[in-house]
């Protein structure tokens, strides 16, 4: 089966102290319980089988601030790493680099890129917990156009949460793993749905939320 993996590199740096155990936690029933820096590695382990077809496209945002981009150099390192050891196989990902920027510019291109790593019938995988807050319209844009013009079935949408305590360290057992990909499916919906007026489409709506 071949599998699309969409990550946003964080720019933090992301050491020992952001090791923690994911498993089972949120709505996202993973059975990895090894300690893991990247949420989004712990849900895959579950998921990617030994002879699946596997690209991951990590997007790295760059800035000014010479650590941080030095920071999102490493973090691709150990996200591939971390990866590559819980599925036991080498994987070597696609980079894709933008600029931290709002410009109709810079997000064409990152967009472009994105949708340029698509293929046929791939189940697709995306985490937006890091990076930019307009990189989540970006991707579910992304998403749309993959399962509308290249038959793509979506997984997972994957948000990770920690709580971090006065000193700015991750607090151990506040980790959680939601996968958000309901409220994609829900716009498609919206974007299909067919009624004469606002009362009635909230009807339609209502009846699918009785499902």
């Amino acid at each position: 089966m071949k599998k699309i993996v969409y990550f946003f590199v964080p720019m933090k740096k992301m050491g020992d102290e952001n090791l923690l155990d994911y498993g089972d936690t949120g709505n996202v029933k993973s059975a990895c319980h090894q300690k893991v820096r990247f949420g989004l590695n712990a849900a895959l382990a579950g998921e990617i089988k030994a002879d699946d077809e596997v690209k991951v496209v990590l997007v790295r945002t760059m800035t000014k601030k010479d650590g941080l981009n030095a920071n999102s150099l490493e973090n691709i390192d150990l996200f591939k790493a971390e990866l590559s050891s819980l599925l036991g196989k080498r994987i070597e990902p696609v980079v894709i680099e933008g600029e931290f920027s709002e410009t109709k510019a810079d997000m064409e291109k990152v967009y472009r890129a994105l949708l340029g790593e698509l293929e046929e019938e791939a189940e697709i995988y995306a985490d937006t917990t890091f990076g930019p807050r307009l990189n989540l319209m970006i991707i579910m844009n992304v998403l749309n156009f993959a399962q509308r013009f290249f038959d793509a079935d979506i997984k997972l949408i994957l948000n990770s949460k920690v709580l971090f305590d006065k000193d700015n360290k991750p607090i151990e057992g506040s980790q959680e793993l939601f996968d958000v990909s309901p409220f994609y499916y829900l716009n498609n919906l919206t974007n299909t749905m067919q009624a004469s007026d606002g009362k009635e489409a909230l009807k339609a709506l209502d009846a699918f939320f009785k499902l």
